[in-house]
């Protein structure tokens, strides 16, 4: 069977006297393909100290109880979901309440198994699991969110998904949905374990502490880098791809970062980008590094320049007119944002936009909120207003159109997994520039990388294109 998904729950409690309880919701009940109603076989090894749940007999029958799939209705799709609630004596032997467990999905066809077992972690240790036999560049996605930035990767045709670490659960089942042949850890970065070796990592850290539209805090990261620097450190990646916010680059997080991994990957290099520059209708700015193991592979690499094109309209993203939209006043939007003092002083150019318009703002996270810095589709007659729609936006930051969300997941939650995501253009010119260095660069650089480490200068490539030593 091939592991399909790991998620870290924390064990909660039933009943009184109070009872480990194992809840499994329906993100791991899908994925191990638990169907409503169905019965399930529990097995509990304390040798082993594993509780196994399968929805097919064990070949040995004896100390096996059954449940059956319970189910909670989606207020979205309004179909049934599975979930398993188990509780009671029998896992005390090695399972306590607020005790934190690793739960493994695995399947193979219609069979689907599920061990828990408590979280092992060890922070100076790394372990790997077995990766899909694919010839393309094996991708890991760090923070991958809904994964909008790993379709544009698979896109290319060069990089095949193998990995994906995320912490929401509503982003995992998204990954799950969108890449069924890749393993994903739902869960902190700081719980995870078992890593695929592959040959890049895309590594996307959350921005919002660093971003303008974000609260500045800066330092949160903090927490979050010796974790990532083990995950990516045991991934044995040979070259890492990260897209950030500018300001985070300016970060004590990202020099401790570089600094935990320099040793490794002692060629680095970084630009700043605008979207629109390179033919995107939204602008996003946003700063893009790369590190790498191999001076040749690094020496092989450019960052892309933005192209003479001819720039395409509001017009060529819009839905089909057969399409409905909600329409809202422009007068009434007009008369709330001049009664509030702190917009006096906003401009209004990119609020409303026309179907000739050539550039429009950056789709923020909170794209749905009635906002001065979103920009709208205005009516032809001008007196009305709506949002882009999800196909609308998917066209505009030119994610494939393969990518899809499933039918339990929010409107709402849809427009902020877009918002927080890349531009798909962006990520397409720099993964090109990235692939043709592998081709170029075949051999792998790992033990190269030994004699790196006695013999050559860790050095940088700025924003700006001057070289910087990296002091120890």
């Amino acid at each position: 069977m091939n592991l399909k998904l790991k998620k870290v729950y924390t064990v909660s409690k039933k009943g009184k006297p109070e009872k480990p309880r194992l809840f499994l919701q329906h993100l791991v009940c899908e994925a191990a393909g638990f169907k409503v109603k169905g019965e399930v076989y529990i097995k509990i090894n304390e040798l082993t100290e594993e509780v196994v749940l399968q929805n097919f007999p064990f070949e040995d029958g004896e100390d096996v109880h059954t449940v059956h799939v319970a189910c909670r209705k989606s207020k979205i799709s309004g179909k049934e979901r599975p979930l398993v609630d188990t509780a009671g004596d029998k896992y005390c032997s090695f399972l306590d309440i607020n005790q934190k467990i690793e739960v493994n999905v695995y399947k193979q066809g219609n069979k689907g198994q599920v061990i828990i077992r408590p979280l092992e972690y060890k922070l100076f240790e790394n372990s790997t699991i077995p990766t899909p036999r694919n010839e393309r560049i094996k991708l890991l996605s760090i923070c991958a969110g809904a994964g909008v930035g790993t379709s544009v990767l698979e896109d290319t045709g060069y990089f095949s998904a193998v990995q994906e670490i995320e912490l929401e659960d509503d982003s995992a089942e998204v990954l799950l949905h969108n890449f069924p042949n890749s393993t994903v850890f739902c869960g902190d970065l700081r719980d995870c374990q078992d890593l695929a070796e592959v040959d890049m990592a895309f590594i996307t850290a959350p921005c919002s502490e660093h971003s303008s539209l974000g609260f500045q805090e800066g330092n949160v990261m903090n927490d979050l880098v010796l974790a990532t620097a083990k995950i990516i450190q045991s991934s044995k990646a040979e070259v890492l791809f990260f897209e950030n916010v500018p300001q985070y680059y300016k970060s004590n997080a990202w020099e401790s970062l570089k600094n935990l991994l320099k040793d490794d990957y002692p060629f680095w290099g970084q630009k700043e980008l605008e979207a629109w520059d390179l033919g995107s209708l939204a602008t996003r700015k946003r700063t893009y590094a790369v590190a790498f193991k191999d001076e040749k592979r690094f020496l092989s690499f450019d960052f892309p320049v933005a192209p003479k094109l001819r720039r395409k309209k509001l017009k060529d993203f819009l839905d089909r007119s057969s399409v409905q939209h909600e329409w809202k006043s422009v007068r009434k939007f007009m008369d709330s944002f001049n009664s509030r003092e702190a917009w006096k002083d906003r401009s209004l150019d990119l609020t409303f936009v026309g179907k000739d318009a050539e550039r429009i703002q950056c789709i923020p996270k909170r794209y749905t909120s009635q906002c001065a810095s979103n920009s709208h589709v205005l009516s032809d007659n001008g007196e009305n207003f709506r949002f882009l729609s999800i196909d609308e936006i998917k066209r505009i930051m030119g994610i494939p159109d393969h990518f899809t969300f499933t039918e339990n997941i929010q409107k709402i939650r849809k427009y902020e997994m877009l918002g927080q995501s890349v531009d798909g253009r962006v990520i397409k010119a720099i993964a090109n520039r990235l692939a043709y260095t592998f081709m170029k660069v075949k051999t792998k650089a790992s033990t190269a990388t030994e004699t790196l480490k006695k013999h050559v200068q860790s050095y940088s490539v700025s924003n700006c294109g001057q070289l910087e030593l990296l002091l120890s």
